[in-house]
């Protein structure tokens, strides 16, 4: 069996989290994709980010929510 080989992926962006939240919303939001605005992107990084506060010591997730709010 042989291995195939891997082409190297060339990114013409820079891998920001603004980027891949539009990215996410492009491809997650709907036919045809909405216009994705700055406050769409703010209200998905907070959801993101509290999502993930989750997985944090209790006393570190409510510094985090209490900054979000």
């Amino acid at each position: 069996m042989s291995v195939a080989a891997h082409k190297q992926i060339t990114a013409i962006h820079k891998n920001d989290p603004e980027w891949i939240i539009r990215l996410w919303l492009a491809i997650h939001g709907g036919d045809p994709a909405p216009e994705v605005t700055a406050r769409a992107v703010d209200a998905a990084a907070v959801a993101a980010i509290k999502s993930l506060s989750t997985y944090l010591d209790p006393a570190k997730q409510k510094a985090i929510n209490a900054a979000l709010h």
